[in-house]
């Protein structure tokens, strides 16, 4: 088992995803195994702190916001 999630390694994980990074590299950087970190991932979108969308979704809503 590892070390509690730090607010610092949840933003390094966020950031990371956000500018396309392969999970299994960031995971390696973070020293998590792939569950753990899909726990985490699954969490943060439960307590809203993430949400995830499709490419095309997300530019749809930049379109609409842009108007």
């Amino acid at each position: 088992m590892s070390s509690p999630w730090t607010t610092s390694d949840e933003a390094f994980l966020i950031e990371q995803l956000e500018l396309g990074h392969d999970l299994e590299w960031i995971v390696t950087m973070l020293n998590r195994t792939l569950i753990e970190s899909a726990v985490k991932l699954v969490q943060l979108y439960q307590e809203g702190s993430i949400m995830v969308m499709a490419v095309q979704t997300y530019d749809a809503q930049l379109r609409r916001c842009g108007e």
